[in-house]
């Protein structure tokens, strides 16, 4: 297959699911939305839907990512540097940005909650960069932007370090309304 093709194939694929929030071709993998923001693990779907019911800070980060020309998929995986969760990769599809968070999901639920806000808040900053289109112009925005964490080449900012408090206090406090009988 040529490259060209290939690239074709991509593409169509990712229009499919940008356009309906489920992938079109070849994926007997379920992908759960809210808006722009996916994963298709499971765990993860449901954890994003109750950070979203419980935390104002996570539904903004929610809505402004959903307001962007970017795509989060937020998926299970290492990151290495001793992180539990990181933004992994940037990618470029006609005018739109696709982002890859990686989380490690062995934490208590409001962790998780507060882990992924972080890094919706580093994806919401690459976005707001629109010459971030790969992984290597990422690495050079944080190293203007962000401070190295431990001197390595991981990189910290203090709004998604906020951020990722925020979400932790909100969904701790959480209380679901009680309806009324």
């Amino acid at each position: 297959m040529t490259s060209t093709k290939r690239r074709l194939m991509v593409g169509m694929m990712m229009t499919g699911l940008v356009g309906t929030g489920r992938p079109v071709v070849a994926a007997s993998v379920d992908v759960l939305a809210i808006g722009r923001v996916r994963s298709s693990h499971a765990e993860i779907g449901r954890v994003l839907a109750e950070a979203s019911d419980r935390s104002r800070t996570f539904r903004r980060l929610v809505e402004a990512i959903n307001a962007s020309d970017g795509t989060v998929y937020v998926e299970e995986g290492k990151c290495g540097y001793g992180v539990r969760g990181c933004l992994a990769m940037v990618t470029m599809a006609g005018a739109h940005r696709y982002l890859w968070v990686k989380v490690d999901t062995r934490m208590t639920d409001w962790d998780l909650m507060a882990l992924i806000g972080h890094e919706l808040q580093h994806a919401l900053e690459v976005l707001s960069d629109r010459t971030v289109t790969s992984g290597f112009a990422m690495h050079r925005f944080y190293f203007r932007q962000g401070s190295r964490t431990n001197g390595l080449a991981a990189f910290e900012t203090h709004a998604a370090i906020e951020a990722g408090d925020a979400v932790r206090t909100e969904v701790r406090k959480y209380r679901p309304r009680t309806q009324a009988r």
